[in-house]
């Protein structure tokens, strides 16, 4: 177990994190493969049920990894991952953020070609059911409160974890009540030959500048879904950008990376807070109305 504590934060705010052992695969019928997570308890009783079990929500990081730095063997979150933890903790949530990359010999695969990662969108569907399944067997989370939370290619990953229509998620015994999905790539989900019928609610947050997962695609998702079963919210921020709930990051243009159906040109990244408030309360309403 260990402490993570941003700089200059009193010590009520102090998380402490325990780190757990999860079991997945890689890619279906592939060899089984040992990943870690942190696990953060809740910091609030106040929507504790009448057994003491929690809501809970499974974070999964975007491309750039969970953290931003190893030392000596234990990992420093990223700011948003910091700011997310206690944001929930503090809502009273239980909140674990699996590791899909260090133990797979990978900081971040932001500049990979997306045809070659291992840690797939399609392959960390496995690591989410890994999670579903570490989570079951814990015994302050009510397994009928549990939702998904991913930020870009973690938010992908939840699109993909969440959809009925592929039967590797249809055959679940665990299904997450809702998902809140950051910036995904909503593009395969867009295409009106594609099925695509998610679990649970879920709300997209987004910027209306975003050009690494251009909002769009998520919109045509949005407007496709129309008329079905199925409840999908779309928020978008004016004058915002990916990664705009990462706090303390300017606004900067990465050469290094090509946004979805852009190559060559490059994509712009950086903070907003004001859309990073009502981002967090969007959420917090969401979740609040969908597991309590």
């Amino acid at each position: 177990m260990f402490a993570q504590t941003a700089p200059n934060a009193a010590p009520s705010a102090q998380l402490v994190a325990e780190r757990v052992s999860l079991t997945s695969v890689d890619g279906k019928g592939g060899k089984a493969t040992a990943l870690y997570g942190v696990w953060i308890k809740a910091r609030k009783t106040a929507s504790t049920d009448k057994n003491g079990k929690r809501p809970t929500v499974i974070a999964l990081h975007g491309c750039g990894g969970l953290y931003s730095m190893i030392r000596e063997g234990k990992g420093e979150f990223t700011p948003r991952h910091l700011a997310m933890a206690r944001v929930l903790t503090d809502a009273g949530y239980n909140v674990l953020f699996p590791d899909s990359f260090t133990p797979r010999g990978r900081r971040s695969i932001c500049q990979d070609n997306a045809t070659q990662r291992e840690a797939s969108v399609m392959n960390r569907r496995y690591d989410v059911q890994a999670a579903l399944h570490w989570v079951t067997s814990q015994p302050d989370v009510d397994m009928s409160r549990v939702a998904l939370l991913g930020w870009s290619h973690g938010a992908s990953t939840v699109l993909a974890a969440m959809n009925l229509a592929d039967t590797d998620v249809a055959v679940r015994k665990v299904q997450p009540r809702a998902a809140v999905a950051f910036y995904p790539n909503c593009q395969p989900y867009a295409k009106p030959g594609t099925p695509f019928k998610p679990a649970a609610p879920l709300l997209v947050l987004m910027g209306e500048n975003d050009d690494w997962t251009p909002p769009q695609a998520c919109e045509a998702m949005e407007k496709k879904m129309e008329g079905s079963d199925t409840e999908i919210a779309l928020r978008l921020y004016p004058d915002t950008y990916h990664d705009f709930d990462a706090p303390g990051l300017p606004v900067h243009v990465r050469m290094d990376i090509n946004g979805i159906g852009k190559p060559g040109s490059g994509v712009t990244s950086g903070s907003n807070p004001d859309a990073r408030a009502m981002a967090y309360r969007s959420m917090l309403n969401f979740l609040e109305a969908k597991l309590n």
